[in-house]
């Protein structure tokens, strides 16, 4: 049986958190249609090197751009601005050539050139929003997208009214490889984001040492530890292949990121989650809650900690155990719904 071939530009990138739910959406149109995708990129950013490895079937066109600094009137936004210009063009030109039968775009300044040259063009624009605050880019594309995908209903109040109605909540696509680690258990993992975290390493040290019995996995992002590491620690600078982690722990202690939340929900991994108290407008507070209203754990506040608290928790989410099942992935409702719309 001949499968419908379709043709989709997208632009998402500059970090993980934008790309790999492109990622996830992509792969599931492959899996029912012969796709050709054409890929925006930024040049040096991670979808330039991630994508001809994992995807090396997809064409893939590098823009010299950069997002505009804050304030807006900062002087090194003029020669910005006028890159951005020049990129628009470029774009346009590129998508006229490949001729997609929509664009989809994850945000990241990379997805406004992209999505305002195909409403120019007269081509369908899809967007998908992965966090509880909404970037600037995906906001403002809003308004002329023929449909909006969120992973959370929280940000639905940070769109404009007018755009509600084509607002659809589908959760987070995740990105989804093969694989799962062998760990003695109870294991604990603590990921402060691929950054690490001072507070969460430091927390790690403080507390093993009085849970014997528990394995703990700490990513640091790099960051150099202070103080003795106990013997039940394993330290990691990065971990590459998280998925594998999420399937087989007993407990994460992260902060409250949005690509953390959302696979912390689809791998059912009961969870501490310690917001970042810098977060913009405190949303990874927000986000944290969400974990609350899932059933799969609690929040812990920095200003909270205690380690006889801490310790507590620990017992008593390893106690109740986890459920070792994933979730429906979002992405296929994505593609569901796009499928529908454009009557694939």
């Amino acid at each position: 049986m001949n499968r419908k071939r379709i043709k989709i530009a997208a632009a998402g990138g500059v970090t993980g958190g934008h790309l790999y739910p492109n990622i996830a959406v992509l792969e599931e149109f492959q899996k029912r249609y012969d796709v050709e995708v054409l890929y925006f990129c930024v040049s040096g950013k991670i979808e330039e090197r991630l994508l001809p490895q994992v995807h090396s079937e997809f064409e893939r066109y590098s823009l010299e751009v950069k997002g505009l600094r804050r304030p807006i009137f900062h002087p090194e936004n003029v020669v910005r601005f006028a890159r951005l210009i020049t990129n628009s063009n470029k774009v346009e030109q590129k998508l006229k050539e490949f001729s997609p039968d929509f664009v989809y775009v994850t945000g990241g300044y990379v997805s406004y050139p992209v999505a305002k040259a195909a409403k120019k063009l007269v081509i369908p624009v899809f967007i998908q929003e992965q966090n509880t605050l909404p970037g600037k880019a995906n906001v403002t594309i809003s308004n002329f997208a023929q449909k909006i995908y969120l992973a959370f209903e929280e940000a639905i109040s940070r769109f404009p009214e007018k755009v509600r109605d084509k607002i659809e909540v589908t959760g987070n696509p995740i990105w989804v490889r093969e694989g799962k680690v062998d760990l003695s258990h109870p294991s604990v993992i603590v990921i402060g984001g691929s950054g690490g975290s001072e507070f969460l390493n430091k927390v790690t040290l403080e507390i093993a040492s009085e849970l014997p019995d528990i394995h703990f996995i700490l990513s640091t992002g790099g960051k150099q530890l202070e103080g003795t590491v106990p013997q039940n620690v394993e330290v990691k600078n990065y971990i590459e292949n998280m998925y594998a982690y999420w399937r087989s722990v007993d407990l994460a202690i992260t902060r409250g990121g949005a690509t953390t939340i959302s696979e912390l929900i689809y791998f059912n991994v009961p969870a501490i989650v310690v917001p970042w108290e810098g977060s913009t407008e405190s949303h990874q507070i927000v986000n944290a809650k969400i974990i609350e209203k899932e059933g799969l754990g609690v929040m812990l506040r920095e200003g909270e900690y205690s380690k006889e608290k801490l310790i507590s928790t620990i017992r008593k989410l390893i106690q109740k155990g986890r459920v070792f099942q994933e979730r429906s992935n979002p992405s296929s409702k994505i593609v569901d719904s796009i499928s529908k719309i454009l009557n694939f």
